[in-house]
């Protein structure tokens, strides 16, 4: 079975930023959402998990933050550096699990986004990621999760089959198989070579997280949920050290 950091960089790390449209859009989409959860200008230090290319990360350094930013996918952690070379931005290659190892003060903003939550292993690894990042959190500093609703809506038959993205060269279709903890996620991938078309296939499971239980484990570790509704698809969850 493939692992999360199998399937990015075996069949999805080439065509990562291309699946968002174009890195410009998905940047301005999240800084105008980290605005919008009132993340405002600061000079303080912000994290993000799961990285990937830059599309949070490149916002909290434009609003003034000293970011590190954490992935498994060293080709996507390369098109980061590429997009941010005038920012405050140092990359990391390790497990988000890891990340206090690289924190010497404490941080304002933490950042676990575009469905990063999902690609752990289990549900007690979930919770001990947000113990980790109580621990690292200032008073008064957030934690920011968006992660996709595998819960509320089980899809059926041709339900399942998902486009996502396609141009004249390339066509990704995603296809979703529900298991009881899990989501076996199939990426299919066609590229057109000459005058044939080929194809690529890969999967990787995410885990089925239920928002609620995410508050619960929230709370526990002494943080408060202050904002918890669906943006752009996503349920996005904000969460402040008291």
């Amino acid at each position: 079975m493939n692992t999360a950091k199998d399937h990015y960089d075996q069949q999805l790390a080439s065509i990562y930023s291309w699946m968002a449209g174009t890195p410009e859009v998905a940047i301005k989409r999240n800084h105008d959402l980290l605005r919008q959860l009132g993340v405002c200008s600061s000079q303080g230090l912000a994290i993000d998990l799961g990285a990937g290319s830059g599309f949070q990360s490149i916002p909290l350094a434009e609003l003034g933050f000293s970011v590190i930013s954490v992935d498994l996918c060293e080709t996507l952690l390369s098109e980061l550096r590429d997009l941010s070379k005038h920012l405050s931005i140092r990359t990391v290659y390790d497990d988000i699990l890891n990340f206090s190892k690289y924190v010497d003060e404490q941080v304002q903003v933490i950042v676990c986004m575009g469905d990063t939550l999902t690609h752990l292993e289990s549900l007690n690894v979930v919770q001990s990621l947000l113990l980790r990042v109580e621990s690292a959190l200032a008073t008064n500093g957030k934690l920011i999760l968006t992660f996709r609703d595998y819960i509320s809506v089980e899809p059926q038959g041709t339900q399942r089959f998902i486009p996502v993205q396609s141009n004249e060269s390339t066509i990704l279709t995603c296809f979703l198989e529900y298991r009881e903890d899990v989501v076996e996620v199939y990426d299919l991938v066609y590229r057109k070579e000459g005058d044939r078309w080929t194809m690529s296939a890969s999967s990787y499971p995410k885990l089925r997280i239920d928002r609620h239980w995410i508050c619960n484990q929230l709370k526990k570790v002494g943080l408060e949920v202050i904002h918890n509704e669906m943006v752009n698809g996503m349920i996005c969850i904000v969460a402040e050290k008291l």
